[in-house]
């Protein structure tokens, strides 16, 4: 999740996109965007644990054999797995998955790959809110987030989760140790109709539509958050010092909706060659843009069940 610029007016969002550019390009040029060599720190858990590390360590365990429940929750059953596992390779077996265990538990998994590992994959990918299915199918989508992360976080991008990707993926990111904003793995149905219906209401093209659920699926996984970065809340991860609203109007999905479709209607009437994802980041102004046109599939698909549950 994260910061949020101060809304600006419609007659401005044209501006907004070329600083958005400019500032990538300054970023680029300045030699500021993080390499592979400055990857995170390997994130350390244990029994106390939870969150979605928690979640990719037990899939990954049962990758490698080991028949374990996959309940983001580090209790004594995955400590005593986790000992077993690292009995077997000869680490040192403290139950703690830290440095030590992390590079021998990951698996690299590319496009046409299935099964645990992948599930673990699209797990740390969506820690980073690529809304992906986690359904263990290495498909294009998962491949489309893969690089989009790896893009966005100066690895060499080549749609594979390697040791490298790995290591970004895990040790970054919030919603892990207890200590997060932890997103639930299923879209809010009350959100995805409110949604839906406010973009009906304000007229809006298909285009600006996905934008929305896209922006949505990447955010919240279309939930009504009441925690975030920073100060950011709900379902489009608003933030109230940047003038969004005050937290009781963010937390109003209706009114959360009209703050994100309104700026949108404007940047595609004006941007007609933008995509759907282009037009979410020029509202919502995030530090990873490539993933709002990742989240398309998944979007759509939520679209058509709104559409559903509005009848």
């Amino acid at each position: 999740m994260n910061a949020r610029t101060l809304p600006t007016k419609p007659a401005t969002h044209r501006v907004w996109i070329a600083l958005t550019a400019l500032c990538a390009a300054l970023v680029v040029s300045l030699g500021l965007a993080r390499s592979a060599s400055a990857a995170p720190a390997w994130p350390v858990i244990g029994n106390g644990s939870t969150g979605d590390n928690v979640t990719t360590a037990q899939y990954l365990l049962r990758d490698h054999g080991y028949d374990i429940s996959v309940d983001s929750d580090f209790g004594p059953a995955t400590e005593n797995t986790v000992v077993a596992f690292q009995r077997s390779r000869g680490f040192a077996a403290d139950g703690v998955i830290g440095a030590q265990t992390w590079p021998g538990l990951i698996v690299t998994v590319r496009e046409g790959d299935s099964g645990d590992a992948v599930a673990a994959a699209q797990t740390a990918l969506n820690k980073h809110g690529y809304g992906l299915a986690v359904d263990g199918q290495f498909g294009p989508a998962t491949a489309s987030a893969a690089t989009s992360f790896q893009s966005a976080n100066g690895l060499a991008v080549d749609g594979i989760v390697g040791p490298q990707t790995w290591q970004s993926l895990l040790g970054s990111g919030g919603g892990d140790d207890g200590g997060g904003c932890v997103v639930p793995a299923e879209p809010d149905p009350e959100v995805l109709g409110i949604v839906y219906r406010t973009g009906v209401e304000l007229g809006v093209s298909d285009k600006v539509l996905l934008a929305g659920f896209e922006a949505g699926v990447v955010e919240s996984n279309m939930n009504n958050l009441d925690c975030g970065d920073r100060d950011s809340l709900g379902v489009f991860q608003q933030r109230p010092s940047q003038g969004w609203g005050t937290p009781e109007q963010i937390m109003d999905v209706s009114y959360a909706s009209n703050a994100f479709f309104t700026p949108a209607i404007e940047v595609a009437a004006n941007n007609p060659d933008l995509t759907a994802g282009q037009v979410a980041q020029a509202v919502q102004v995030s530090a990873y843009p490539d993933r709002y046109d990742a989240a398309e599939a998944t979007a759509r698909q939520l679209i058509e069940r709104a559409r559903e549950l509005n009848g």
